[in-house]
């Protein structure tokens, strides 16, 4: 896996990255890496407390297209043959001139037999967006908001494919936008681009390779044109997005030799700083056991490392486990919410309406009245739950109320699993989960994947359950009901100390 990715699985499981072993490990750790014929790079964990090197970010000087004003003069013409492309991806870096709200053609893509073959489209909304929208074989998809209209170079790559129609918008690295369904011709039959057409940057073609229409011009700036025969994935997009060429399928890279710059557009030598991560993280050469770095996004082996404690704690938690909870709960879900191994559950693909499903169901089950004090093995698998869910991206856009009732699910779990007669329950698990502050930590990353449903209109949020509750005005504010949290926190094995101090609200610290 990458290296985001890998440590992520291992926080997973309750345990960490491999830091860098100590001189004395280093005959053992070395026969490891052979008994499982590793040979090569490994992902480590740095000592400190920060994962990676700082960014190292690129300088890259390319030849930048302007175009000042709308206009119908002002064009640029692809000088590249274009194949029928039953996939595409088309990429460049932009800044967007702010100054007008009127719709602007960033590309188009004509062919004798349909002018509107393979288009992008933007404007800037009112609160500030811009929108895109894509054309293919004349079918539009929506205008969704994709980066801000800041006047800054922003990075974005579009994707389509024949089968299914399927779509994507991509902007600085992350997914805004993407559905199917657009161009099916016919009932079963979409067909692919059509080759040996016109491209041409700036203008909308209402004939082939002319009839501009200043309404319709593209006014900003414009570099770093590339064009793929094939859908790349995120990964390959951040890559790109980091001024690395993608080699393989490339239909058309940017390169002035291979344009036709109509006279009025201005091209200039701009040195862009590559929007990272070209991030370096540590790694362990197998073969020499020396140490170098290596760009976080490459995929290498990996090893999680337990502490001895917490890994017995874990075992004896698996073995004593009934399973009573994850058996309830995925039965109710008809699916595999809780898993029944704590050290090989896959980490699942989080979205917003499979996380709140996922504690929908358990909350049910946490609520039902006859349920007895929780088992070490279930109380971690909803903190693994749990963790998963605090560390979701929530995509723009996404459904505001759904979002809230996230919200409400994550707090109710978070309190019924904090009901005093699981306090004995916490202890046993100490050195895995040390104590509930963990959860605290959880909550507050929660709190920032709320962040969508604050407006100008509504700036502060209150979610409450029993003793648990999250707030949040303009900073991150946070507090549990203190008696629901003072026998676990002065149970052995933990190291918080309590104080009986009364706090501004007139609850205690």
């Amino acid at each position: 896996l990458d290296w985001w990715q890998a440590d992520r699985y291992c926080e997973q499981r309750f345990a960490q990255l491999l830091f860098e072993p100590q001189d004395s490990e280093q005959d053992s750790f070395s026969k490891l890496l052979q008994s499982h014929h590793i040979r090569g790079s490994v992902w480590l964990r740095e000592r400190d407390s920060v994962p990676h090197k700082t960014k190292r970010r690129r300088d890259h000087t390319v030849p930048v297209l302007v175009f000042r004003d709308k206009t119908d003069t002002k064009y640029v013409k692809v000088l590249s043959e274009f194949p029928a492309l039953p996939a595409v991806t088309a990429c460049a870096h932009l800044q967007w001139d702010t100054r007008t709200q009127e719709i602007a053609t960033i590309f188009s893509y004509a062919v004798p037999a349909f002018i509107n073959e393979f288009q992008l489209r933007g404007f800037v909304d009112e609160e500030g967006f811009v929108r895109f929208a894509l054309i293919v074989h004349g079918h539009h998809s929506p205008y969704l908001p994709v980066f801000r209209a800041d006047g800054q170079w922003h990075h974005f790559c579009v994707t389509w494919q024949q089968e299914n129609g399927t779509w994507a918008i991509y902007a600085d690295g992350k997914r805004r936008a993407s559905a199917s369904g657009l161009c099916s011709v016919g009932p079963s039959a979409p067909q692919a681009i059509f080759g040996q057409g016109t491209f041409i940057i700036g203008q909308d073609q209402d004939s082939l390779g002319g009839t501009f229409r200043a309404k319709e011009s593209f006014s900003g700036n414009i570099t770093d044109l590339h064009i793929w025969q094939k859908v790349l994935g995120a990964e390959q997009i951040e890559k790109v997005r980091s001024c690395w060429v993608v080699e393989q399928d490339l239909v058309f890279g940017w390169s002035s030799n291979a344009l036709e710059v109509e006279s009025t557009v201005q091209a200039v030598a701009t040195q862009l700083l590559c929007p990272g991560p070209v991030e370096e993280c540590r790694v362990l050469e197998a073969g020499s056991s020396g140490f170098s770095y290596a760009s976080c996004l490459q995929t290498l082996p990996f090893i999680c490392r337990y502490r001895k404690g917490a890994y017995w704690q874990l075992k004896r938690a698996q073995l004593e486990s009934g399973h009573s909870l994850a058996s309830r709960v995925n039965n109710l879900a008809a699916r595999t919410v809780i898993p029944d191994s704590l050290f090989t559950s896959e980490v699942q693909d989080m979205n917003l309406s499979v996380a709140l499903d996922a504690l929908d169901v358990l909350a049910t089950v946490l609520r039902e009245g006859e349920m007895p004090m929780l088992e070490p093995s279930d109380l971690l698998a909803v903190f693994q739950l749990l963790k998963q869910v605090s560390d979701m991206e929530v995509q723009e856009g996404a459904e505001l109320e759904m979002l809230e009732q996230l919200g409400h699910y994550y707090m109710e779990v978070t309190e019924l699993i904090l009901e005093e007669q699981n306090a004995g329950t916490w202890s046993s698990i100490s050195q895995v989960i040390r104590g509930p502050m963990a959860l605290v930590e959880l909550c507050a990353r929660m709190v920032s994947l709320l962040v969508p449903l604050l407006t100008t209109e509504r700036t502060k949020i209150t979610i409450q359950h029993g003793n648990v509750g999250l707030r949040r005005v303009t900073v991150k504010n946070m507090w549990f009901g203190y008696g629901s949290l003072q026998r676990c926190l002065s149970s052995p094995g933990t190291s918080a100390v309590s104080q009986d101090t009364a706090a501004s609200d007139g609850g205690q610290k």
